[in-house]
């Protein structure tokens, strides 16, 4: 009885790993495509919500590795129209809220001023604007450490570690 319920987890596991697109794994701005989603000022708006959320330093941030693309793709792709039509909302809401917190749009905040802002949407009494920057914020920080740039340069990925020290004295 527990072999038939282990090779069907294994098969449900398998057909899983393959049906994954292959853009998900080890991805960066080239393997995206042009596909976008969103109209163009909320990608804008979106492209520098996630630059502020990862700016760039001596590294790369996250708009020049093209997690915003990124974002778009994935919530076009893998959750659908609903979720699309949800995160477009939310880009707005976001939109009015720096509207009637800063009287400015928040394209036209400086640096210092989006973070600032940022930091209120997480407590924000509006909840779309709220939802939508932590979704935001959670698909930027998964879309980052999953870039390629991430993985060779910051991460040290290794696709099979292939250290093993099974001699090694206990007390050292």
């Amino acid at each position: 009885m527990q072999r038939r319920s282990a090779l069907k987890s294994l098969s449900i596991g398998f057909g899983g790993l393959i049906s994954m697109p292959a853009w998900a794994i080890n991805w960066d701005k080239k393997t995206l495509g042009k596909n976008i989603y969103l109209a163009d000022n909320e990608g804008a708006i979106l492209s520098e919500i996630v630059e502020t959320i990862i700016p760039e330093t001596k590294t790369p941030g996250a708009k020049s590795l093209g997690v915003d693309k990124l974002i778009q793709k994935l919530v076009g792709d893998c959750q659908g129209k609903e979720a699309l039509t949800k995160l477009n909302a939310g880009i707005l809401a976001i939109e009015a809220e720096a509207k009637a917190k800063t009287s400015k749009s928040y394209l036209e905040l400086n640096a210092s001023e989006r973070l600032d802002f940022v930091k209120t949407l997480a407590n924000s009494a509006n909840k779309e604007a709220s939802n939508a920057y932590s979704k935001i914020r959670r698909m930027t920080i998964e879309g980052y450490m999953g870039s390629e740039h991430y993985m060779t340069t910051i991460g040290k990925y290794e696709w099979a570690p292939a250290r093993f020290h099974g001699c090694v004295p206990i007390g050292k």
